[in-house]
């Protein structure tokens, strides 16, 4: 059974952008984004951990070896698209909402990519899932580099999309919008009406995208250098060529990892657990629905690291 959904091929996830002089416009108004409409599977599975206080939503989806799947910003489990379906085809898929992102209501404090690490370390402690492959798209991306660099321990393998570790690495026309977002900014949008759909108090949006936008402006949304080389497990990065993630810089945090680390006279030695991957004609808005170039990858991905 499926239920019919539209909404968004956005991911928010820190990546907020509104053009100079525009502040005053709704995004609905700034933004033409890429309504598709598809099937969302009804999950097996559904209910909420209590992690610290915080009652983390989460849903169930097919049967296989445990995955965990961390969506992007302002967004709910559904923005998955047509790649959540795929992966629990052969996968026992654990699709989590975030502090404040849909079902999971937020706690009276401010929200960082650090504490989203801790919650979702938490959620796999206690459905005693660890070690277990993370995928991780934009924000959800920052937060699996997170749980690679506080608990490694709990971690397979990472595949982490469409995201880098600094706030610079996302190109400055972006970032300049980051102090404006405000929720009266997301009236007409996807994102508000998924939200709407489905928080158990809906009038916590507001305060939601203020902390949202604070985190984002502090800093709060990134690792170090030295963190990110530290992360121990395989990782797979991938972006799109027309990404909000500017490609240069993702490729300075896969060397971090340790990608392309030695050279010889047929170049850098293979290291199939340091994998990065560009999908073509793909936006930060639309790469979740290039199912036919992801899924591939990722499979090849995991399976390279069993073998």
């Amino acid at each position: 059974m499926f239920i019919k959904t539209a909404f968004a091929a956005i991911a928010l996830a820190t990546l907020v952008c509104f053009p100079v002089g525009a502040q005053d416009a709704t995004m609905a108004e700034t933004f033409d984004p890429i309504e598709l409409s598809t099937d969302v599977p009804v999950p097996s599975e559904d209910g909420t951990v209590n992690i610290d206080g915080l009652e983390m939503y989460y849903q169930v989806h097919g049967e296989g070896e445990p995955l965990v799947l961390i969506h992007g910003g302002l967004m709910t489990i559904g923005a998955w698209g047509p790649i959540l379906p795929a992966l629990a085809e052969n996968r026992k898929v654990y699709a989590i909402e975030l502090e404040g992102h849909g079902r999971t209501v937020d706690l009276d404090r401010p929200l960082s990519m650090q504490q989203f690490a801790q919650d979702v370390s938490g959620f796999i402690e206690q459905m005693d899932l660890g070690p277990i492959d993370i995928v991780g798209f934009s924000m959800g991306g920052g937060t699996a580099m997170g749980v690679g660099v506080l608990h490694p321990e709990l971690v397979k393998n990472l595949v982490i999309i469409s995201a880098s570790h600094q706030p610079d690495s996302i190109w400055d026309s972006v970032r300049a919008g980051w102090p404006y977002m405000t929720a009266e900014m997301m009236e007409g949008t996807p994102m508000l009406a998924a939200y709407e759909a489905v928080a158990p108090q809906p009038e916590r949006f507001s305060g939601f995208v203020d902390k949202i936008r604070e985190s984002m402006v502090s800093g709060e949304q990134s690792w170090t250098d030295e963190q990110i080389a530290s992360i121990p497990v395989p990782v797979l990065m991938i972006i799109g060529d027309t990404d909000l993630v500017q490609f240069d810089k993702a490729l300075e945090m896969f060397r971090l990892l340790g990608g392309q680390s030695s050279t010889g006279p047929m170049g850098p030695a293979l290291n199939t657990a340091r994998q990065f991957a560009v999908i073509p004609g793909a936006t930060h808005y639309d790469i979740m629905f290039k199912t036919d170039l992801m899924l591939p990858l990722i499979e090849s991905f995991f399976a390279a690291q069993a073998s």
